[in-house]
């Protein structure tokens, strides 16, 4: 019986000995990574594909008014404006002093027609009216965004500023268009003119001056509450005069019965 030849040795020693081995070779090393593209190279590959939108924005014409549009824009300043003044800023004193000017103020007495005055309290408050109402004061210069933040802040935000065209009624300097009356603001009252008027809870007013908002349960339901108990207790009065009235009559009738029959 025959046997296959035994194997020669280990591979160690084949390799020791010089004789090749039959074993699987090692794998060969990964090929190196590409280097990360240079800015120029992105720059080109950027050139090469041209976004749309930079092609129709290269394609408009330079006085399409796209790009001068920014220096159309004028920065604000402020502009001298007349104000009218009806109440306590018509005392030189106190305007003076309200605006912290070093001299006295330039009153003028003027008039302006649509509104009307009435009482808020000690105050006088300026609210809409009709078109043919008169009121007299007098007209300021304001001439500083300063000075009319002192205004609003003496008058509180119970008062906001309005338009109005101003009449002067003196002899001073003529302002222009001035026939037609001058364009000027005024600071009339910020709620409810109808509830002002009526002396009645100017909810409006609350609310902003609170910077908070009443159940709806409240709105208006108060004033009707108590219209409502002041019909009941006219009622109720009504109805007890009424019966003291029968009372009254009910004993007459039994006094001269009692009379007629002792008689």
């Amino acid at each position: 019986m025959l046997h296959p030849p035994s194997p020669s040795g280990s591979a160690a020693e084949q390799e020791r000995s010089g004789t090749p081995t039959t074993g699987p070779l090692p794998s060969p090393p990964p090929p190196p990574l590409r280097p990360p593209p240079s800015r120029v190279e992105l720059g080109e590959s950027h050139t090469k594909k041209p976004s749309p939108c930079l092609d129709k924005l290269a394609d408009m014409a330079a006085d399409d008014g796209f790009w001068s549009r920014g220096s159309e824009l004028q920065p604000y300043t402020d502009e001298p404006a007349w104000y009218f003044f009806y109440g306590t800023l018509m005392n030189p004193d106190v305007l003076k002093s309200v605006l912290g000017l070093d001299t006295e103020p330039v009153l003028r007495s003027a008039k302006v027609y649509g509104y009307e005055l009435t009482n808020w309290g000690q105050y006088r408050a300026l609210v809409d009216g009709e078109p043919e109402m008169e009121v007299t004061g007098c007209a300021y210069k304001v001439r500083s965004a300063e000075e009319e933040f002192k205004l609003a802040y003496y008058e509180t935000n119970a008062y906001i500023p309005a338009p109005c065209r101003i009449y002067f009624t003196d002899d001073g300097p003529a302002e222009s268009g001035e026939e037609n009356g001058t364009l000027g603001k005024v600071l009339k009252y910020a709620g409810n003119a109808e509830a002002l008027k009526q002396g009645r809870f100017d909810r409006d007013l609350w609310e902003m001056r609170m910077g908070i908002r009443l159940p709806p349960a409240w709105r208006g339901g108060a004033s009707r509450d108590v219209q409502q108990r002041g019909l009941e207790q006219k009622e109720v009065k009504g109805a007890t005069a009424q019966d003291k009235g029968r009372t009254v009559q009910t004993a007459c009738q039994s006094e001269k019965e009692v009379a007629d029959s002792s008689t």
